[in-house]
C-alpha cells in the first residue's frame, strides 16, 4: 500500500495511487474510510445511481457540512472581533 510516499487507494473498486507523507497518511485512510462508507450509504439509496453518479452525490453530501462549518466559523469570527473591539473600547475610556 505504501512505496516512496505514494498511497494506494481503492474507491469503488477501482484503484487510486495518492501521493502524501508518512504525517498525511492516517488522515488519508480516515478520509478514504469516510468516503467508502458514505458511497456505501448513498449506493443504498440511489441502487441505480452509476459510479459517476454516487461519487458526484457524495461529494456534494460531504460539501454541505464543510459548507456550513465554514459560515459557522466565519460567524464566529465575526463576533469575536467585536468583543475585541468592545474591549479595546472599554479600555481606551
Amino acid at each position: 500500500m505504501k512505496g516512496n510516499g505514494v498511497r494506494v487507494l481503492k474507491i469503488l473498486g477501482r484503484d487510486y495511487s495518492i501521493r502524501a507523507s508518512a504525517s498525511e497518511d492516517r488522515v488519508l485512510q480516515e478520509a478514504a474510510a469516510l468516503l467508502q462508507e458514505r458511497l456505501a450509504e448513498n449506493r443504498q439509496r440511489f441502487p441505480s445511481a452509476s459510479k459517476d453518479d454516487l461519487l458526484v452525490l457524495t461529494a456534494l453530501n460531504l460539501c454541505v457540512p464543510l459548507l456550513q462549518q465554514g459560515q459557522q466559523l466565519r460567524e464566529v469570527e465575526e463576533r469575536l472581533a467585536a468583543s475585541v473591539e468592545q474591549i479595546t473600547r472599554q479600555l481606551q475610556d
